[in-house]
């Protein structure tokens, strides 16, 4: 009996032994170095700040039911070495950690929501990143595109939301851009619009 104990606790520590360094190496931090030029970077703020807009979210289109929800979502072209791998590989690429968006970040600066009753909607921070979402890969004006997106939840439902949002979109080595997006959707829209 004892001899079991003694086994059951060489046994954990065995185990948190091997497992502590791939513990530690997920929390800290680390993030692949930014390798893109000034000219890149100032290229994919100037898409993404051109190509945002808000948006309802899936459910919100399936449903039709007031929502406090919503989406801002964006674009940009895929980069040619991106491009070149989806095209060599059928469609398909490996999601890394080193695509520029995933170097994006976002503050809101200032923003006025009102829903179809007049009352002013405020965010709920419920703990969401402040990086941007990948989503799917989509053509536009036969130019293949990343999506990108930020979900967002209010603190009252709307059947329409107007107003606006002002966000700085931030990237390493302080570049950033500002954009006010204005805000005019309905439970009724269609997601494809």
């Amino acid at each position: 009996m004892i001899y079991q104990k003694h086994t059951k606790k060489l046994i954990k520590r065995t185990l948190l032994l091997m497992l502590l360094p791939i513990i530690t190496s997920c929390g800290n931090g680390d993030q692949p170095d930014y390798n893109y030029t000034e000219e890149e970077t100032k290229q994919f703020l100037n898409e993404i700040t051109a190509n945002a807009k808000a948006s309802i979210t899936d459910l919100t289109e399936i449903n039709k039911q007031p929502a406090n929800e919503f989406g801002i979502v964006t674009r940009y072209p895929l980069p040619e070495n991106r491009l070149k791998e989806y095209n060599d590989n059928d469609g398909t690429m490996v999601n890394k950690d080193d695509d520029i968006s995933d170097f994006a970040s976002y503050v809101f600066k200032t923003y006025e929501l009102t829903n179809e009753n007049n009352e002013k909607l405020q965010f709920v921070d419920n703990g969401r990143a402040v990086y941007l979402q990948e989503y799917g890969l989509w053509e536009y004006d036969k130019v293949l595109c990343q999506n990108l997106g930020i979900t967002l939840k209010l603190d009252g439902k709307f059947k329409t939301l107007k107003g606006f949002i002002t966000i700085e979109f931030k990237m390493p080595k302080n570049l950033n851009k500002e954009v006010k997006i204005p805000v005019a959707i309905s439970v009724e829209d269609k997601i494809s619009e």
